[in-house]
């Protein structure tokens, strides 16, 4: 065969001449006979003898094409969600001639296809037998194609993520890293690694309660601070360890929407909502009862099976838990005692801290692949915690400061928040006979500790930003001649505490009302000095707190 393809190509050198191979035990007489006209085809196109694999290539939302054996078939235009029909708009571009022909076809409709066919075969010369081959297989790739669309919008959640990531040697290692003695500080020392420049404090408290979403005892953070201090960054970064299936990350909610999600499509979820300020009243409404009820209900008017008009009760599942960010934390009481609040870093020294990590990173410094390897680690450890009640027998032996604002749901937080650390140890933590996890002593110290500026937070009547800009307020006057009585302007604090005339003029209206300064002359023309008039001492309540809770911690070891 060799010798007779060299022959022809001597005589006829501008004529292609390939080899190919039959299938064993046949011949070309063979295969005509058995196969016809259609086997010698796709002998001719796959010389080789491999069997092809009909796709589909999806072009972009609005256009899809498949290679047949008589042209190419694009639909141009969506495919419809109706899984009764499949009506499109077909462009068959002929093989040969790459001539263009355009009709709309329900593919589903047999009969339809036929006439299709015949026509195209009769006007345009195709092989009707081919063609409507071709299109046969091209339904059945679009049905297919359709119903993993289909599926994808009635089951949003899907494990796309984790079933990539969490590979048997990931589980195994992530296990693994549950187990070790010192989790929280690998936790801490992984949640820097990952991006989370400073915040130390409010970083693993923020890791711990977005950890719950999944978990029996749900909860949520609610992270005050002046914008532009880095509160977005702080919930967004804490998301980022979080497995990615099960984030919804939400800029605005409009008032009606979170009535009209699925029964179920808010189940273990964690949100994040980039500014709570955004929200409308009724969106804010809607949002506390799924906090608190763990489910929204509506009635809603439906028509019936025969066109009748009735009401319906619509029910909307949700069990999550949340981070949000807010510049006023004040306004939303009613989400505040729903929420462990925390306040972000606005120290000059944090400051330096972030510009520095800034510097680093656009410079090139900063190692990215270790910081998605933090990230990735942390991520595969949540999907391979199980969901499991927790018994606390520390429970009733440990008592929240009662100048504590909201000090019932605070106490509700508190212990939800031991059980949480049980359950993210719960690869080192006994089990009763119930199954449940058992809460150690342990947990209970670490749980003092991390939430510990929560319940000052509570306990203070400023805000967290506020608070700092108090204090640093009276560190200014006690440097000043007159002392403790020294008079000063908005216009002074601003400049000496380098702060901006909308964040200078909200804090001193704050503190005003609530009585800490006062205006002791001038007028709203000229304006006003004041003094501080309550010298409170922070430093003091909260080590009398902690000396407290400190005190109630030992005697835990003695009994």
């Amino acid at each position: 065969m060799q010798n007779i393809r060299t022959q022809i190509q001597s005589i006829r050198p501008e004529l292609p001449v390939n080899l190919i191979q039959l299938p064993e035990g046949h011949s070309m007489n063979d295969m005509w006979l058995n196969y016809g006209a259609d086997g010698i085809i796709e002998l001719l196109q796959n010389p080789k003898g491999e069997k092809t694999i009909p796709t589909l290539e999806i072009l972009g939302d609005f256009k899809i094409s498949y290679k047949g054996k008589t042209g190419t078939f694009y639909v141009i235009g969506s495919l419809p969600m109706d899984l009764g029909n499949l009506r499109v708009s077909l462009q068959v571009v002929e093989q040969a001639t790459q001539k263009k022909h355009r009709l709309k076809i329900d593919l589903f409709d047999f009969t339809n296809v036929q006439n299709q066919c015949r026509e195209l075969s009769e006007k345009q010369g195709f092989d009707g037998n081919l063609l409507e081959s071709d299109l046969l297989q091209f339904t059945d790739l679009l049905e297919d194609y359709r119903e993993t669309l289909f599926n994808a919008e009635m089951n949003p959640v899907t494990d796309q993520f984790s079933q990539k990531e969490l590979t048997p040697q990931a589980s195994e290692k992530a296990i693994e890293f549950l187990s070790k003695p010192h989790l929280f500080k690998d936790i801490d020392k992984l949640l820097g690694q990952s991006g989370i420049v400073g915040e130390e404090e409010n970083r693993i408290l923020s890791f711990i309660l977005a950890s719950s979403y999944k978990m029996p005892y749900l909860m949520h953070g609610l992270i005050q601070g002046s914008s532009g201090e880095g509160k977005s960054h702080l919930i967004n970064a804490i998301a980022d360890c979080m497995p990615q299936e099960d984030v919804m990350n939400m800029t605005r909610i409009t008032s009606k929407s979170l009535y009209h999600y699925r029964e179920k499509e808010l189940m273990n979820k964690l949100i994040i909502i980039q500014d709570f300020d955004g929200l409308d009243e009724e969106a804010q409404f809607a949002f506390r009862e799924m906090q608190s009820a763990k489910f929204l209900t509506s009635s809603t008017v439906v028509k019936d099976m025969l066109g009748n008009t009735r009401g319906k009760m619509k029910k909307v599942e949700a069990h999550f838990a949340s981070l949000t960010a807010t510049t006023k934390a004040e306004v939303y009481y009613d989400n505040m005692s729903r929420s462990v609040v925390l306040g972000v870093d606005e120290s000059q020294e944090q400051t330096l801290r972030i510009i520095k990590a800034q510097n680093l990173k656009i410079s090139g410094v900063s190692n990215s692949e270790s910081e998605q390897q933090a990230k990735q680690l942390l991520r595969n450890a949540m999907r391979v915690l199980k969901s499991y009640e927790v018994v606390n027998p520390y429970a009733d032996k440990l008592m929240l400061p009662l100048e504590a604002k909201m000090l019932r749901r605070l106490n509700s937080q508190f212990q939800n928040f031991v059980s949480q650390i049980t359950i993210l140890h719960q690869y080192q933590r006994k089990k009763d006979s119930k199954g449940r996890l058992i809460a150690t002593e342990d947990d209970v110290r670490k749980a003092v500790e991390i939430f510990f500026s929560s319940i000052i937070i509570k306990v203070d009547e400023l805000d967290k930003s506020t608070r700092q800009f108090f204090e640093k307020l009276k560190g200014f006057v006690r440097t000043q001649t007159g002392g403790t009585t020294h008079r000063f302007t908005t216009r002074e604090i601003r400049q000496e505490l380098n702060i901006s005339k909308t964040s200078a003029f909200k804090y001193v209206q704050t503190l005003q009302e609530l009585e800490y300064i006062q205006a002791v002359e001038g007028s709203p023309n000229k304006g006003f000095k004041y003094v501080i008039s309550y010298w409170d001492n922070m430093e003091k309540l909260k080590a009398k707190i902690k000396e407290d809770l400190n005190k109630q911690l030992d005697q835990l070891e003695i009994n």
